[in-house]
């Protein structure tokens, strides 16, 4: 008789009773099965193994081993399997074997790093084996900078890579990245290519949390296997994985807020009076105020207030526009979970992150609007999970899913409204508010109130999608060493967008009008009508989607000291997208590529290594006769620390010795699809029948030409590394030159147009770059103090060695023998976007020597300067009248004239050429905290002539005090001859050096030292004691404070960012962020 029967035999009332009997019998049984294990951990020399994290695999209860190496662990079952992991040894993994306290578990030394698995393309690699040029950061370290944008970080973190911040702007989510500096002249081909998981994608889509590392591969040798992709290096990133064991959740939450970095404003109305008074006197025009006018300003501007009952109170204002658009601090917020574990049949790893970031905008003008507000505020989504299931013993499966949401509400009304003509262009000396109490707002003063309050809203969602699904198979049991794998992923890109227009009312009323006695004597006009809050506008604004496929065989094995590592394959990769016309998809565009793979590794005991990269690669965006290109790599390495001889150098853990060379392309020239072939446009048109019916028509628009092809890079790298005393010094130092040649730019040589048609560019310029790398850092530990220095410099530079120019009127003119100059605008640098480019400015300037101080020696004609050698050089855009207070170039020719032909290359780009990082911190007793500090060297930037004086309305800044005339107009004046600005003029800009028109503002005035130093990342933390916190089952609990982009010193004015100097108009302005947070781990 069995259970079963017996309780179908029971009454149904007494059914639960005798269920719950024999669910209390079971449950005591189970219990009994589950005991307090104890037990020891020990290294392989029975050493006992202090504060060793040990658990039942597959849960989160902990116990810590003792100073002898033990541990008590409750409700152990006799099947458990006990977990055991401790820094510097292996994790181990046994079954429960006793329970009397004989159970003990040795654990393996892991010690030695470089026999560790590294990633490489497509596969992994004992870090001794490496032989390219590389550079390497953690997510972990990652994570301590509280950016937004990941690549924001990797300045101060990797070396021989420069990154340039355009924007804070919540929701941004571009920097530019170069790799080795600039090297080549084509300013749509400069990016690197982007790899995640050996799968080509952005990095929009991942924070720091999920990430294991990001790798930088910067020689041929490394990215040869990506093809015509590779030439500008490659930045490499790998996840997180679960691994089999304990299962660890780990959360973060971070509570921070951001600050303006930089706060340029407009004087006061008090200085701007007496500066537009001084201007118009220097532009020979009648004073503006009067004394009694300036009094009053003066009185306004020092803090006094006009009774009620005076007129003045509505006459005279000192309005400080910026404190009504900013705010002094916007909230930031970040909270991450992951999970990991697993066994060792399946892993998993979670990543789940939300960031919310809030715009700058003065909260007075935002939340004008009952049930909705203008604040730019970003919410953001991430989602990344790895799953590794083990089918069989020979097969492996791996699903990788991950995405972003973004979310961003912002003002309709554009940055460069609200910065520009919100606070730099709007008057001081109006008010905000009209005297009846309504929003003030004119043509000379567009309230930033108005702006905020009267903005309608613009909804961005941005959703990015991804999926990748690997596959292996051991084929050992054909031929030891032999798999076959495959990967096949599919990515989308979404964005939506939503518009609501919105306008309240303002008006303006002449508060200049000093003839008024009353209120009622002021005339007032309507500005803007209010507008309800529209119902949204939706469009979907674009969207795109990659495929990658992959797949071939691998072979890795060992024949005594001899090792072979090989992979063979072939790539697939399409990009398809359309731009703003979805609904026809007139833009659509698809990148296609397909290739045919080598990668080969042979080393001999570790000591001797040899590579080969090989790639055949085609993209049918050329011409079917050129579409198939055949790219290399090889390097090799020497392992001396591995040589007998020396065996008796014990504090040597690595002495190696590397050399490469290869070739590698690349196939984003900006050109776009088939640029071999002509392009047509819709234009012109005919006229048919009596009445002349017009007909649109095509005509050919571009010129195909069937030599625009990818660019080539050969790159020559060698480099050493080395590790003494077990990283009490360690280092390396990487030294490179490249040939790349096919670089799309326009030939002088060419015309422009043939028969009207433009001539399309060609692959012809060729340049040259070169530079090194160092590290150079001490780890040391005095007792509980843990301690490390790190220093990095990277350095490269570049020149121009073909162009294919007609000869210049003068050597320097040419393009040819020098840096790679963009010769960008200040428009195109700072105020335009600069999507699909990466415009780096570099220019030809005009040379300054002095400011002009004797009237008899200003030439009035070409010939009169030629006649009168004594005088100044005759400046071309002066019309024979040249001020005093304004530049005299230096006349390079010598022809007495300054004209283009004295533009001289002597300045950088605002990509330094020079980056050197010292990185520094400590622990002791739960205490953590670093610092980075790092520097751009040899860079320009290029600043407007409006950051003096501005011609358009007629203000200047606080620089304008270091203009010439500012105070007076004698030469003599030693404030004159050491001023830092020329003349200014009313209502324009001086045409002799200032003047965007005809470019005279392209000279060293303008054109400045851009070198600054920066102290780039600090974190302080404290971890709570692991004795303490393991009795909650948590293996870590660290509080910390960080802080981002904290002070910058450079020779520029005080109140700009060094880095994007006009950031402090036209655009929105660079911040600083600082942060509290808790880790937790479990």
């Amino acid at each position: 008789m069995n259970i079963q029967y017996m309780i179908r035999k029971i009454h149904e009332p007494g059914k639960a009773l005798a269920i719950g009997i024999l669910l209390s019998i079971s449950g005591a049984v189970f219990a009994q099965s589950q005991q307090e294990l104890k037990g020891r951990v020990v290294n392989s020399e029975g050493t006992p193994v202090v504060g060793a994290v040990v658990n039942v695999a597959e849960e989160s209860r902990i116990a810590l081993t003792d100073k002898d190496g033990y541990f008590n662990l409750k409700k152990v079952g006799q099947d458990d399997e006990i977990c055991v992991s401790s820094l510097g040894y292996k994790n181990a993994q046994e079954k429960v074997t006793s329970f009397d306290g004989s159970f003990v578990i040795k654990l393996e030394d892991d010690t030695d790093e470089y026999e560790h698995l590294i990633a490489v393309p497509f596969g992994e690699k004992k870090r001794k084996l490496l032989t390219d040029a590389r550079s390497v950061v953690t997510g972990k370290e990652l994570q301590k900078h509280p950016v937004t944008i990941l690549q924001n970080a990797f300045t101060s973190t990797l070396n021989g890579v420069e990154t340039y911040e355009w924007s804070s702007e919540p929701g941004w989510s571009e920097s530019f990245t170069f790799i080795r500096g600039i090297r080549t002249m084509n300013k749509s081909a400069r990016s690197p290519l982007i790899i995640v998981d050996n799968v080509e994608r952005d990095l929009s889509f991942l924070d720091a949390f999920p990430i294991e590392n990001v790798t930088i591969l910067k020689d041929a040798a490394a990215t040869a296997l990506y093809g015509m992709r590779g030439a500008n290096g490659v930045i490499m990133v790998t996840t997180k994985r679960g691994e089999a064991g304990k299962t660890k959740i780990d959360f973060t939450q971070e509570v921070g807020f951001n600050t303006l970095s930089n706060t340029m404003e407009v004087q006061n109305a008090y200085n701007m009076a007496l500066t537009r008074n001084q201007v118009r006197y220097l532009s020979g025009m009648e004073p503006m105020y009067s004394q009694e006018q300036i009094d009053n300003y003066k009185f306004v501007a020092e803090g006094g207030k006009f009774a009620d009952d005076d007129i003045r109170k509505y006459q005279y204002f000192d309005t400080h526009w910026a404190d009504l658009l900013y705010r002094d601090a916007a909230p930031q917020y970040r909270t991450n979970l992951q999970i990991s574990g697993g066994n060792n049949t399946a892993r998993y790893y979670v990543s789940f992150s939300y960031l919310r970031q809030e715009g700058m905008w003065n909260t007075e003008g935002t939340e004008m609007n009952e049930g909705y507000s203008t604040q730019h505020v970003l919410n953001r989504w991430n989602l990344r999970s790895n799953i590794d299931i083990n089918v069989s013993k020979n097969f492996n499966i791996s699903l990788d899913l991950g995405g972003r949401i973004d979310n961003i509400n912002q003002p309709t009304e554009g940055v460069f409204a609200l910065t520009t003509f919100g606070v730099i262009e709007a008057n001081p000396m109006a008010p905000s508010h009209n005297p009846d109490g309504s929003i003030y707002s004119s043509t000379t003063a567009n309230n930033p109130l108005r702006y905020l309050g009267g903005s309608g809203l613009e909804k961005n969602r941005r959703r990015n999608l991804y999926s990748t699904l690997n596959t292996k198979y051991n084929l050992g049991s054909l031929l030891p060493g032999l798999g076959v794998f495959a990967t096949v992923s599919f990515d989308a890109y979404e964005t939506f967008e939503s518009t609501q227009t919105h306008q309240i009312n303002s008006w303006n009323y002449d508060f200049d009008n000093l003839k008024a006695q009353t209120l009622d004597d002021f005339t007032y006009t309507r500005y803007t009508t209010y507008a309800a809050l529209s119902n949204p506008s939706a469009n979907q604004r674009g969207y795109s989607y990659n495929i990658n496929l992959y797949g071939g065989l691998s072979y890795n094995n060992h024949f005594g000291k001899h090792g072979i590592d090989a992979k063979l394959f072939s790539r697939f990769y399409r990009n398809e997208e359309a731009g703003s016309d979805y609904s026809s998809q007139q833009s659509a565009s698809s990148n296609r590529y397909l290739s045919y793979n080598l990668a080969a590794t042979y080393d001999y005991n570790n000591r001797y290594i040899a590579s080969f990269n090989f790639s055949r690669m085609g993209c049918d965006n050329f011409s079917e006769d050129d579409r198939w290109g055949s790219f290399w790599g090889a390097s090799a390495g020497w392992n001396i620390s591995e040589e007998d001889f020396m065996k008796n150098a014990d504090f040597v853990n690595q002495l190696k010795l590397r050399a490469s060379y290869g070739v590698t392309g690349q196939s984003h020239t900006g050109s776009g699809r088939y640029p071999y072939q002509s392009t047509y446009a819709q234009g012109t048109g005919y006229g048919f029948g009596y009445n002349a019916t017009y007909i649109n028509g095509f005509y050919e628009r571009l010129a195909g030409n069937p030599n625009n092809k990818w660019e080539i890079s050969k790159m020559l790298n060698v480099g050493l590394d080395w590790d003494l005393w077990n990283k009490k010094i360690y280092g390396s130092v990487d030294i490179f030159k490249e040939w790349r040649s096919k670089i799309l730019v326009t030939r002088s040589t060419v015309p422009e147009t043939v028969l009207g048609v433009s001539m399309a560019q060609d692959s012809y310029g060729k340049a040259e770059s070169k530079g090194f790398e160092v590290i150079l850092g001490h780890r040391n530990r005095i007792g509980d103090f843990k301690y490390f220095i790190e220093g990095q410099l990277t350095y490269n530079t570049n020149k121009v060695t073909e162009m294919d120019e007609t000869t210049p009127n003068e050597p320097w003119l040419a393009q040819t023998g020098h840096r790679i100059y963009d010769n960008t605008s200040v428009a195109e640098l700072y105020e335009q976007a600069q999507t699909g480019t990466n415009r780096v400015g570099g220019w030809n300037i005009y040379q300054f020597v002095k400011w002009a101080d004797d009237a008899s020696l200003v030439a009035t004609s070409h010939q009169d300067a030629i006649d009168h050698p004594e005088k100044y050089p005759y400046n071309s855009f002066s019309n024979g009248k040249q001020p005093l207070g304004t530049a005299v170039f230096k006349d390079l020719n010598g022809d007495r004239q300054i004209d283009s032909n004295d533009m001289y290359p002597a300045s950088y780009t605002i990509i330094p050429e020079i980056i050197p990082t010292f990185n520094f911190g400590f622990e002791y007793k739960g205490f953590d905290a670093r610092m980075i500090v790092n520097a751009y060297l040899n860079r320009s930037v290029f600043l407007s002539p409006a950051i003096s004086f501005s011609g358009w309305s007629n203000m200047g800044t606080k620089e304008v005090v270091n203009a010439w005339g500012y105070y007076n107009d004698d030469p003599a004046d030693p404030r004159n001859i050491n001023a830092t600005y020329p003349r200014p003029v009313y209502n324009g800009f001086n045409a002799i050096d200032s003047d965007r028109g005809t470019g005279s503002y392209q000279n060293d005035i303008w054109v400045r030292n851009g070198n600054y130093w920066s102290i780039r990342n600090i974190e302080v933390g404290y971890s709570l004691p692991k004795q303490l916190i393991a009795k909650l089952n948590m293996t870590k609990c660290r509080f910390y404070f960080s802080a981002y982009n904290i002070a910058t010193f450079s020779d520029l004015p005080d109140d700009v960012d060094p880095e994007k100097p006009m950031s402090y108009c036209w655009w929105y302005p660079k911040t600083r962020t600082f942060t509290f947070g808790l880790n937790i781990g479990f």
